[in-house]
């Protein structure tokens, strides 16, 4: 995916704010539905885990995924030439770069267009992006910017027949009516929080003693920190030594004196969980500087950026992470434009939780440092849109 600049996404906005109103997107108001459906369950947290539960679970989630368990039917993608615009908080930052990938892929197999709009980091720059985007006319708005600081950029988009799609926009999947999200594209957050715990407990047989660090100013962190803890509290033999509660911005100044604070209250055998492995580079960085042990200190993360695949792989303090998927979360943004397009509601679909650990960090994906599961998305997606049945 080529990165414009901003003075060249403005041109090409104003470029396709004529050519979209009055060619493909025009056509596809007459059907599309950019108002989001009822909203899903919320994910349902485990209290507990006993060890044989936890080692099931292990098992179960560091296999490859090569079943394919999301949508077999839905309506074709309509014929012509269609822009979906994809609003990135910030295309330095590597998910958001492979979800826009994913987003590309999928809508060149359509013959359509992806036109990229960058937040550059700030609040305000993402908000300028989307109105750029709206002024692009797209037949649909993808975008893994948080939701809430877009509700009047959001609303506007609605109120003119454009869906917009959300990749992790709010904590939960499905569709948010309160956000105004035809659909929100997460994977489940209680699940991966099952996961880190059922690690924990499992490669510990039941005795570990875990510090939590978590971001309390983002929702999903919270709900995902709570699922990773509940069960490791409940479990007899552990023991949870301490949440620490640090801005993920804070991470590279304050690392260093939290750790030695850690390290003198529980000494330098212990478990970390977390909702995001951004933290963990510093955490390593820390913990090598006190001269703590990879054989007794243990990371285990989610999210999975290259700096967790890299760590994992070398033997380093990370020793597992719940990865998100990469270019599928673009594939399912893009079924989930072409369900609005047919004023149908969203699939009901979450791919199953991965687990990256040393045995196979180089499957799934993980070779390029990203989870890319093997199932043959793509094809199954492509039979759907274009009508066929080509053996996936």
């Amino acid at each position: 995916m080529k990165i414009k600049s901003p003075l060249h996404k403005l041109l090409s906005a104003a470029v396709l704010a004529g050519s979209l109103a009055a060619g493909g997107h025009a056509m596809a108001q007459g059907t599309v539905r950019a108002e989001p459906y009822p909203a899903w369950a919320d994910p349902v947290i485990q209290p507990t885990l006993s060890v044989d539960q936890a080692k099931a679970i292990v098992a179960e989630r560091t296999k490859p995924q090569t079943e394919w368990t999301g949508p077999t039917t839905g309506p074709e993608a309509p014929k012509g030439s269609f822009t979906i615009a994809y609003v990135s908080p910030d295309q330095s930052y590597t998910p958001y770069v492979q979800w826009g990938k994913g987003v590309e892929e999928a809508a060149a197999s359509l013959g359509w267009k992806m036109i990229t709009f960058d937040g550059q980091g700030t609040v305000s720059g993402t908000l300028a992006a989307m109105q750029q985007a709206l002024s692009a006319h797209p037949v649909a708005i993808i975008t893994p910017a948080d939701a809430n600081a877009l509700q009047k950029p959001i609303k506007q988009a609605v109120a003119h027949h454009i869906p917009i799609i959300g990749i992790h926009a709010t904590a939960f999947p499905g569709p948010s009516p309160q956000l105004g999200l035809y659909m929100n594209i997460v994977s489940n957050p209680a699940q991966i929080g099952q996961t880190e715990a059922a690690y924990v407990i499992a490669m510990s047989n039941g005795t570990a003693h875990d510090i939590h660090m978590v971001d309390d100013s983002y929702a999903i962190a919270r709900f995902k920190a709570k699922a990773t803890v509940t069960p490791i509290q409940n479990c007899a033999g552990c023991k949870m030594l301490e949440t620490v509660n640090m801005p993920l911005a804070d991470a590279s100044t304050r690392m260093a004196p939290v750790i030695s604070g850690l390290l003198a209250r529980y000494g330098t055998s212990w478990w970390m969980t977390t909702c995001c492995d951004g933290y963990y580079t510093n955490v390593a960085a820390a913990l090598r500087a006190s001269g703590a042990s990879p054989a007794n200190i243990k990371l285990v993360g989610a999210d999975a950026p290259p700096s967790a695949y890299d760590m994992i792989r070398k033997g380093g303090f990370e020793v597992a992470s719940v990865p998100e998927p990469s270019s599928l979360f673009g594939y399912e943004a893009v079924d989930a434009v072409v369900r609005a397009m047919a004023g149908q509601p969203p699939a009901h679909f979450l791919q199953p939780t991965f687990l990256i650990v040393k045995a196979n960090v180089d499957t799934e994906g993980g070779s390029s440092n990203q989870f890319v599961p093997s199932n043959n998305f793509a094809c199954h997606y492509e039979n759907i849109w274009k009508g066929t049945k080509k053996p996936c």
